[in-house]
């Protein structure tokens, strides 16, 4: 779901972090950082970054795995 300024992403419980981790190392140029709870990240876009934009690419890649 995108929000005004963020991106939250809900995972099952316990795979937030190393999702996040994931997200942080891959170093995407429209994000500036995420974080993590148990089963909720906040991706932080990069300024000029539309959260609804970077949304849809993110849930390209994140649904490209699941059943």
């Amino acid at each position: 779901e995108a929000t005004e300024s963020l991106v939250v992403v809900t995972t099952p419980s316990g795979y937030a972090n190393a999702l996040a981790q994931a997200i942080d190392e891959g170093r995407h140029p429209e994000i500036a950082g995420t974080l993590a709870g148990d089963n909720t990240i906040f991706v932080a876009p990069r300024r000029g970054v539309k959260p609804a934009a970077l949304r849809e690419e993110l849930a390209g890649h994140l649904l490209d795995g699941a059943a």
